[in-house]
């Protein structure tokens, strides 16, 4: 079984789209976001999807892969509003590679969108509003 790195990039087949297009799935990057000694005996992996879809570049949950800083060939985008667990037998299956690892900065910019992506402290900021409002 494959020994995942944070933020390492696989080319994989995603089995979890709507598209009609592709009942079997649609190749693409992902990005892993968990690892270490806690996950080595889960069967599943949480990652986030790339894309290299321009429409991506300015939302404030995405964050921009440069060319050049991974195998990928174009600027492309994770989104980072929508982690997904996979099983880690997607890793196993033919065709799957690693198109190289973000760096740490790079790292630091996914938790950041993730924190916004997934709505985290909100609870918080709806609290200042109410605390305002008292005022």
């Amino acid at each position: 079984m494959i020994e995942f790195k944070r933020g390492e990039i696989y080319y994989i087949n995603f089995p979890y789209t709507f598209d009609v297009n592709y009942p079997k799935g649609k190749n693409k990057f992902v990005v892993i976001l968990q690892e270490g000694a806690i996950f080595k005996a889960y069967d599943a992996v949480t990652v986030l999807l790339i894309t290299s879809d321009e429409e991506s570049k300015d939302f404030e949950t995405n964050v921009t892969i440069e060319t050049g800083l991974t195998k990928l060939t174009k600027e492309s985008y994770i989104i980072c509003a929508q982690p997904y667990t996979i099983l880690k037998s997607l890793f196993e299956q033919n065709g799957v590679w690693c198109a190289g690892c973000l760096p740490d900065y790079k790292l630091d910019e996914v938790d950041e969108c993730l924190y916004i992506g997934l709505c985290m402290g909100l609870q918080n900021n709806d609290k200042d509003e109410e605390d305002l409002n008292d005022e």
